[in-house]
């Protein structure tokens, strides 16, 4: 479950739709719904992604401007990026 979530958050950044708002949502309900299942698997990698990911996702607006939705998607990657450094083979 882990690595699914990773794979959406970077088909997330690498093909980014005009409107943020659905994908938050859904990463948001994911990292609540699959928790246990993810820390299971990667511990640390989880709670990395639990502690800002989160936050980040809950600031997402439907219509955000393209200026907002980039600060976002830098917020997220920053996280992901610590996430993936933390993954554990």
């Amino acid at each position: 479950m882990f690595e699914k979530i990773m794979n959406y958050i970077k088909d997330f950044l690498n093909n980014t739709p005009e409107d943020i708002y659905d994908f938050s949502d859904k990463l948001e309900g994911f990292l609540i719904i699959h928790y246990d299942e993810m820390y299971r698997e990667q511990p640390q990698a989880t709670k990395i992604l639990n502690e800002e990911v989160p936050d980040i996702c809950a600031s997402a607006e439907p219509g955000m401007k393209s200026e907002e939705i980039e600060e976002f998607k830098q917020k997220l990657e920053i996280e992901y990026n610590k996430a993936f450094k933390a993954f554990i083979i």
